[in-house]
């Protein structure tokens, strides 16, 4: 991996800090959090730095293709900061989860037709794009026929 910037503080400790990423990331993959695949999906999802008005619209529907499913077993909501403390933020999880245990049965049908329409519009959104391209280049080969004349 290239080095993007170096630091040149001694105050900091750069691979301390870069253990505790390291160590985060592997936490959360443990979790279930990051798989190798989103992983894979995020670095192709990547794109350049000054990126082309079709590189753009491309990647922001390959995102939402990425983002249309909601993962129903794992999803988490979080704890509002004011309620984040050592034990309330505990109790307040435990809360969340015997509710959301509890009302599984019933919120399951609309998640699942929330995704389903996800990926409708997402289908939606690709056809349209590429129709949009196809005409484009129609136009663009009918105005240099029009300008050969």
């Amino acid at each position: 991996m290239d080095e993007v910037f170096e630091i040149k503080d001694t105050e900091i400790n750069v691979e301390d800090i870069m253990s505790k990423i390291h160590g985060n990331i592997e936490r959360r993959k443990k979790e279930g959090l990051y798989t190798e695949e989103k992983l894979a999906e995020a670095e192709r999802l990547k794109i350049g730095d000054t990126p082309e008005q079709a590189d753009f619209i491309g990647h922001y529907i390959k995102t939402a293709e990425v983002l249309c499913n909601i993962d129903i077993e794992h999803y988490k909501f979080g704890i509002p900061p004011f309620l984040n403390r050592p034990g309330l933020g505990h109790m307040v999880l435990a809360g969340k989860e015997f509710i959301r245990r509890f009302l599984r049965f019933h919120t399951r049908g609309v998640f699942n037709q929330q995704i389903e329409f996800n990926r409708h519009m997402i289908q939606l959104v690709k056809g349209l794009h590429s129709r949009i391209e196809e005409l484009e280049k129609e136009v663009s080969s009918l105005r240099k026929r029009e300008s050969r004349r």
